[in-house]
């Protein structure tokens, strides 16, 4: 994938990456009445209302995650994006490439995941749900380490760009 020369993320990129972050947050917050609902089911009672609400919301929102990783990703071949910083370290250069990869392999996985779970019962699915979802935590934090440690220490502009658009 190359960067295509782009100077910065569009802001149609920024926005999707603001939106993923936002309902990973709301579903990291609100996973619990989706627990409560598959408690239900497993035991062969109906969940309550509210839990029965709440799952069905972790569900849309993690479609949501889902179809706008996707539409992420086809910006990011398309449009391209920013090269990393020319004088950075190759194990800096690693572990970005790599932590982008695997964040965006989870945000995929995730979803994908959830649903087998869900809608079709495969215990196996919701292993890797929840095995995928510790992953991605550490991910995050690893990702937003980096940036701060870009920020603050390195003095780039590899936060910056995140927030402020470059038009293409």
């Amino acid at each position: 994938m190359a960067n295509r020369n782009v100077a910065g993320y569009s802001g149609l990129q920024i926005a999707l990456h603001w939106a993923v972050v936002l309902l990973i947050v709301f579903q990291f917050l609100a996973h619990e009445g989706m627990e409560h609902a598959n408690d239900a089911f497993q035991r062969g009672q109906a969940p309550g209302e509210t839990d029965l609400l709440m799952a069905n919301t972790h569900v849309v929102a993690g479609l949501l995650v889902l179809l706008l990783a996707l539409a992420r990703l086809w910006l990011r071949f398309t449009r391209g994006v920013p090269a990393l910083p020319e004088n950075e370290h190759p194990l800096l250069r690693f572990a970005a490439q790599t932590t982008h990869f695997l964040i965006y392999a989870a945000i995929i996985v995730m979803p994908l995941s959830g649903l087998a779970a869900w809608y079709f019962g495969i215990g196996q699915a919701g292993d890797v749900h929840e095995t995928v979802f510790k992953l991605l935590l550490a991910l995050i934090a690893l990702h937003v380490a980096g940036a701060l440690y870009q920020h603050f220490m390195l003095k780039t502009d590899v936060l910056r760009r995140m927030i402020r658009p470059v038009r293409a």
